[in-house]
């Protein structure tokens, strides 16, 4: 046989003794026994105690083969600059404001980068063992500039303008709850005050859940904050329920006959309705037929609450038969005249102490009408 010869030969039982099954253990059926020859130790596999482990239960940390991992980074707050410990800013200089951030983040130990597009101006300063914060501060209002912390040691600055507050400045979002607010135009009325003296543009109610989200900057948000809890606090020293009294005085040819005294028990922005008097048949048609009421009608709202006042909403209506039509009325059988004076009104009383609301005068019986009203709160909200 040929040297040649030979080597093919060898390649070949190679080629065989790597395919052969003593050598494809990995390609083996999982369910297969393995057997153990003579003369070896077989490995020993460890027996099932307990409770039987789901193979698709894993230990915290450890991942499967094709599995999609969704680790979302934790929602983190705003980010604070935090300076070395015990850095007080002195500063006497006369230059541009880009060399005064430079000196001062020297001095402290931070970072300070720059906006490409932004134009130094030239300022005077002299700070004497000041905080970190008040130095900017300071460089910030006479340069027209703004900065924000990128990260514990490393500070933006950027031109004061609309567009690059938009741009760079930092924002936070907050949810504010408030449990004695209980009517969506109470909501909208802070929502317009936040916008109208905080200037914070980015609002959302959520009124079924006496919520508003916020998104400003950590300055607005203060301001924010401060404002929501002067609300809160004021409503939990007011709120609850009143107790309204009315007192409607008839004066006709100078004689006042004796009040009648309307009460009723409201809560605020809810409206409250007194109905007295009767039904007056009125002939529609030759067979139908249907009823006017006449008589005393008041509806009232709590518009607003201070620790000794309440504000009112009310409207006061009196309607009655014509006495002058009366007789030719029974008379004839036709229907009768109704006669019917209103007003509507809004004040503002001091709790427990009456105060006369409202005068009136009917214009055809020449009878006037005086309306006294108080308001007493019964309950408060704890």
């Amino acid at each position: 046989m040929t040297k040649r010869n030979s080597f093919a030969l060898g390649f070949l039982l190679c080629v065989v003794a790597l395919l052969s099954p003593a050598s494809t253990t990995w390609a083996q059926d999982p369910e297969e026994k393995n057997t153990q020859e003579p003369g070896t130790t077989a490995k020993s596999t460890p027996e099932k105690s307990g409770k039987e482990q789901n193979p698709t239960q894993k230990n915290k940390g450890e991942s499967t083969l094709g599995e999609t991992s969704m680790n979302f980074p934790a929602a983190q707050g705003p980010v604070e600059l935090r300076p070395a410990r015990g850095t007080k800013i002195t500063l006497k200089l006369s230059d541009s404001s880009r060399v005064a951030y430079e000196a001062i983040g020297r001095q402290a130990k931070i970072n300070v980068l720059f906006d490409p597009d932004y134009v130094p101006h030239n300022i005077s300063l002299d700070l004497n063992g000041v905080s970190l914060e008040d130095a900017l501060k300071v460089v910030a209002f006479q340069s027209r500039s703004f900065w924000r912390p990128v990260t514990a040691d490393t500070i933006f600055v950027a031109a004061d303008s609309p567009v690059k507050r938009r741009e760079f400045e930092q924002q936070v979002i907050k949810t504010f709850y408030f449990p004695n607010v209980t009517s969506a135009s109470d909501l909208q009325d802070i929502v317009n005050g936040m916008r109208t003296l905080i200037e914070v543009s980015r609002i959302q109610q959520m009124p079924s859940v006496q919520t508003i989200m916020v998104r400003a900057t950590p300055e607005q948000m203060a301001l924010t904050e401060r404002m929501v809890n002067d609300l809160n606090q004021a409503k939990q020293k007011t709120g609850g329920e009143y107790r309204l009294e009315f007192k409607v005085t008839e004066i006709n040819d100078d004689k006042k006959s004796p009040p009648k005294t309307y009460t009723m028990l409201i809560e605020p922005h809810q409206t409250a309705k007194v109905r007295t008097g009767s039904k007056i048949p009125i002939q529609t048609s030759e067979k139908e037929r249907s009823y006017v009421e006449v008589g005393k009608k008041i509806d009232c709202m709590v518009r607003s609450e201070t620790e000794h006042t309440v504000s009112l909403h009310f409207t006061v209506e009196s309607s009655e038969v014509a006495s002058e039509a009366r007789g030719a009325t029974e008379l004839s059988g036709a229907n009768p005249v109704i006669q019917q004076v209103s007003m509507e009104a809004s004040v503002t009383l001091e709790l427990g102490t009456p105060a006369v609301v409202g005068n009136f005068q009917d214009p055809v019986s020449k009878h006037s009408f005086q309306i006294e009203a108080t308001a007493v709160r019964t309950k408060s909200k704890e």
